[in-house]
């Protein structure tokens, strides 16, 4: 027994003074720091660009409650019920965010992940080849604060997850919208992109899509006076017809895993420096 616990003690001996080992950790250490300080960056930069409110959009007054306003009506007020916190919430959606997605934004508006914001993040977008990221957390997505119809749909669907309303997307032929289900048995229609709701769920509305109509009679109005080609009432309405409409489910699993391992990445690589007195000793030594 004593024979195991001396090699055992001698194997770390020589790990820790083998000097290549000791400048592998020195090296894993301030990757770790710099990693660190990347993130310290994150906390103090915004998603948000300054030039948002200004950018020209295909839609009239697009951004027209400030980010700071937002994150102060997000939260669900005492005894606020659901269906009137959803609706609420899809009109706060569309207020706070841009009709844009256009590839000359890509860097001004952070399409695609900075480091400051999630190296993990980042890294993966590059290695995927994709090209604009969709934040999956309604928080970073309305920070950000552009999108088109799918960007602010999956971030009102995560916002009423967080306050217990179950919530889909569905896809219509290219417009995605959400189905709100209510505690009352109602379903309804929330289009955070137009800002619009029907107070009918999609299997009476694919049964006649006419019930859409009235709560689309000014789609005209939605847009910009420079815009020439949209969308018009009768359009919409033959977007929810059944043909082609689905149920689509968006995986986040891995962007909630990020921001934990932007964290605690560093923390590792780190600790066997920590733990063997590396920095200190390299101070010393200096």
């Amino acid at each position: 027994m004593f024979y195991f616990i001396n090699l055992s003690n001698d194997f770390n001996s020589f790990l820790f003074n083998c000097k290549y080992m000791r400048a592998i950790f020195l090296i894993l250490f301030f990757i770790g720091l710099i990693l660190l300080g990347i993130n310290t960056v994150g906390l103090v930069r915004s998603l948000r660009s300054e030039t948002l409110e200004n950018e020209i959009t295909p839609y009239k007054n697009d951004v027209s409650i400030p980010f700071a306003d937002t994150r102060n009506q997000w939260n669900r007020m005492e005894n606020e019920p659901d269906k009137e916190f959803a609706l609420r919430m899809n009109i706060l959606v569309n207020k706070s965010m841009a009709h844009y997605w256009g590839d000359e934004g890509i860097r001004k508006y952070h399409m695609q992940i900075p480091l400051w914001e999630n190296y993990v993040l980042s890294a993966r977008q590059f290695i995927t080849g994709e090209k604009k990221y969709e934040f999956r957390n309604y928080k970073k997505a309305i920070e950000r604060g552009v999108g088109i119809c799918s960007q602010p749909c999956i971030a009102l669907q995560n916002l009423l997850h967080d306050h217990g309303i179950r919530a889909d997307l569905w896809d219509l032929k290219g417009h995605v919208v959400v189905e709100a289900a209510f505690r009352d048995g109602k379903l309804f229609i929330l289009d955070p992109d137009y800002g619009k709701y029907v107070p009918y769920g999609m299997a009476e509305i694919q049964q006649n899509p006419e019930l859409v109509r009235p709560s689309y009679m000014d789609q005209d109005n939605v847009y910009a006076d420079h815009v020439t080609e949209h969308k018009h009432t009768d359009d919409i309405v033959r977007l929810y017809e059944e043909d082609g409409n689905h149920v689509y489910t968006m995986a986040g699993g891995f962007e909630d895993f990020s921001y934990y391992a932007m964290w605690i990445l560093p923390v590792i690589l780190m600790l066997p420096g920590i733990l063997t007195g590396l920095p200190s000793n390299k101070i010393k030594s200096d």
